[in-house]
C-alpha cells in the first residue's frame, strides 16, 4: 500500500520545496487574469488584492510580487512599489519581466536614465531580444526631443 503524500503526480514543485497542487495552479492563473483585467480598469487596490492571495499560495512568485509592486507604482505610491520590485528583484535578478517592469516604474518616476540603466542590464542578459533594444531607443528619442522641445522653446 503507497504512502498519501496528499499531492498528485503532475503537482508542481515551486523552488525544489514548495509544492503547489494542481487546483492552486488553477487559482493563481484566475487570480493573474482578474488582477490584470482590474489594473487595466485601473481598480489598482482591487488588483493589489488579487496579487496579495496569489502571493499567500506562491510567496517566491517573483511576477506577481514585481506585478504588485507596478501596481503601487500606478497608485502613485513609488515607495511601496519600488520596495516589492526590489524584492521581485532579489528573488530572480534575471527576470526579464521583473526587469521591464522595473524599467516602466522608473519612467512613470520620471526617471528615464534610470530606466535606461535597468533595460541595459535586460539587454546585457538578453542581447538577442530586440524588442529590449527598441524600447531602449523609444525612451532615448523621447528624451531627445523633449530636451530639443524646451530648447528651442
Amino acid at each position: 500500500m503507497e504512502k498519501d503524500t496528499g499531492w498528485e503526480e503532475d503537482d508542481e514543485l515551486i523552488d525544489g520545496d514548495t509544492q503547489i497542487d494542481k487546483q492552486s495552479m488553477e487559482d493563481i492563473e484566475l487570480l493573474k487574469r482578474e488582477a490584470d483585467n482590474l489594473v487595466f480598469e485601473e481598480r489598482y487596490e482591487e488588483a493589489i488584492g488579487c496579487l496579495n492571495r496569489i502571493l499567500a499560495i506562491n510567496p517566491d512568485n517573483e511576477e506577481i510580487m514585481a506585478s504588485k509592486g507596478f501596481t503601487f507604482c500606478l497608485l502613485g505610491d513609488f515607495d511601496e512599489g519600488f520596495f516589492y520590485l526590489e524584492e521581485a528583484s532579489r528573488i530572480n535578478p534575471a527576470s526579464k519581466s521583473v526587469l521591464i517592469m522595473t524599467a516602466d516604474a522608473y519612467l512613470r518616476y520620471k526617471r528615464p536614465d534610470i530606466s535606461v540603466q535597468v533595460l541595459d542590464q535586460a539587454i546585457d542578459m538578453y542581447p538577442d531580444d530586440d524588442g529590449l533594444v527598441m524600447l531602449k531607443e523609444i525612451i532615448l528619442m523621447t528624451k531627445f526631443r523633449k530636451k530639443e522641445y524646451f530648447s528651442l522653446n
